[in-house]
C-alpha cells in the first residue's frame, strides 16, 4: 500500500504532522512519501511563499492576523471559490500529473492549501483516491469548508459543533487528535531525562521556545525571567531555527540559572524534564506538551489561528496566559512556588488529551481504504 501525504513549507507545524503520520503508517508496512504542494505548481513560487510567510510570521505578526481575520469573517458566498483557491490551485496540473504517474492508495493533507490542490482534481475528475484531510490547529481554518475529501481527522471531539457549522458533514469528522511524532509518547522521569541532558538535577525546569522559527518576545524574557525566578529554577531557552536570534541571546552574559538551545531534536526529553513550558500556542508545540501532561503559560506571538489554539487550551483549563513581558514573568514565578498549581493543570491536559492521534489515523485509513476497495 502506498500513501502520499501532503504538506507546505509554511512553517513546520504541518510537516511534523506529516512525518509523524509517516512514521506510523512505515511502521504499519506502508510506503509513504511527503511531498510540498506548492511545489507542483512551481519550486520558486513554493520557496517564495514560504520565505514570505516566515518573514510575516517574525516581522509583522498584526499583519499575518488582519489577513486570517478578513479569510474567517469574508468566507466565499456559495458555489464562489476565494482568491486564496484560486491561486494554489494553478498548481493542480503538476499534481495531477504526478498522480498519474505513480501508484498511491490514499493521499492525506496536512495543511488547507494540499486539500484545496486535492479538491479541485476532485472536481474536474482528475482523480479518484480516497483523501484525507488533517488540521493542525485547535479551529476550523479558513478555507477548510471549500474542500471535498472523503475525511476530516480534527484535533478534539469539541471541534466538531465549529467544523459543522464551517459545512464539514458530521459524519466526515474524526477527533482523532493532532499527530506527534511517537517519541513524545515515550516516558521518561524527570530526573533521568534532567541527566541524558545535562541539566541540575535539584532544579525546576521552565521551558521558553516559540516554536521552529523562533518568533514572539523570547529574547527579551530570557533577560528579564532569570533575574525573578527562584533561585532553585533553570530556564532553558529554546530558540528553534531562528539562528539570528540565538546569537543575539548568547552574546551577552548570560545569568547562572539560563541554558540557551538553537535547533534541537530531543524537544521530548526537555518537556520529561520540565516543571513549566512557555511557548506560542502553535497546534502541533501545544499537542505535544499536552501529550507530555506538562503546564504551558502561552506568549500570545502571533494573532490568527493560535489565537483559537489560546481560546480553546484555556477554556478548557489546560494552560493559562498573560499580555504582558512583566505578567508573564510573574506568572512564571507563582507557578513555581505553587506547585499545587502546576499539577492541577497537568491532571486537567491528562483529562482531555488521551490516546495517539497518528494510531487513529492510521486504522481509519486502512478501514477506510479497504472498504473502498473491496478488501471488506
Amino acid at each position: 500500500m502506498r500513501l502520499l501525504i501532503l504538506s507546505c513549507n509554511t512553517g513546520e507545524g504541518h510537516n511534523s504532522a506529516a512525518k509523524a503520520i509517516k512514521e506510523r503508517f512505515v511502521n504499519g508496512g506502508w510506503q509513504c512519501d511527503i511531498k510540498d504542494a506548492l511545489a507542483f505548481w512551481s519550486p520558486e513560487k513554493s520557496k517564495l511563499i514560504s520565505k514570505g510567510h516566515v518573514f510575516i510570521y517574525r516581522k509583522m505578526p498584526k499583519l499575518f492576523g488582519v489577513s486570517y481575520r478578513f479569510e474567517e469573517n469574508h468566507p466565499p458566498k456559495d458555489g464562489d471559490d476565494s482568491l486564496i483557491y484560486d491561486l494554489v490551485t494553478k498548481g493542480c496540473e503538476g499534481l495531477s500529473e504526478f498522480l498519474g504517474q505513480s501508484d498511491y492508495n490514499a493521499v492525506i493533507c496536512t495543511h488547507v492549501f494540499s486539500a484545496m490542490m486535492i479538491t479541485e482534481l476532485k472536481k474536474r475528475s482528475k482523480i479518484n483516491i480516497p483523501s484525507y484531510f488533517v488540521a493542525t490547529d485547535y479551529t476550523c481554518s479558513p478555507g477548510v469548508n471549500q474542500t471535498l475529501l472523503n475525511a476530516y481527522f480534527i484535533p478534539h471531539k469539541r471541534l466538531i459543533p465549529e467544523f459543522v457549522q464551517n459545512g464539514i458533514p458530521v459524519s466526515k469528522l474524526v477527533p482523532s487528535g493532532i499527530p506527534v511524532k511517537d517519541a513524545f509518547y515515550e516516558e521518561c522521569d524527570k530526573a533521568s531525562a534532567k541527566k541524558e541532558l545535562g541539566l541540575p538535577e535539584n532544579k525546576k525546569i521552565v521551558l521558553l521556545m516559540c516554536g521552529s522559527m523562533g518568533c514572539g518576545p523570547i529574547k527579551t524574557l530570557a533577560e528579564d525571567l532569570p533575574q525573578q525566578m527562584p533561585q532553585d529554577a533553570l530556564l532553558v531557552v529554546i530558540c528553534g531555527s531562528n539562528i539570528k536570534l540565538f546569537k543575539s541571546i548568547t552574546k551577552k552574559q548570560l545569568s547562572e540559572n539560563t541554558r540557551v538551545i538553537g535547533y534541537t531534536s530531543k524537544m521530548p526529553l526537555y518537556m520529561d524534564a520540565a516543571d513549566l513550558i512557555l511557548t506560542k500556542p502553535g497546534g502541533l508545540s501545544t499537542t505535544e506538551a499536552a501529550v507530555k501532561a506538562l503546564p504551558m503559560l502561552f506568549i500570545n506571538a502571533v494573532p490568527g489561528c493560535e489565537t483559537r489554539n489560546i481560546e480553546f487550551f484555556l477554556n478548557n483549563g489546560c494552560a493559562d496566559m498573560r499580555d504582558t513581558d512583566i505578567e508573564l514573568c510573574d506568572a512564571v514565578c507563582d507557578y513555581l512556588e505553587n506547585p499545587e498549581k502546576l499539577k492541577k493543570m497537568s491532571l486537567q491536559i491528562t483529562e482531555e488529551f488521551g490516546g495517539c492521534a497518528s494510531e487513529n489515523i492510521y486504522n481509519y485509513v486502512c478501514k477506510d481504504v479497504d472498504c473502498l476497495y473491496g478488501r471488506l
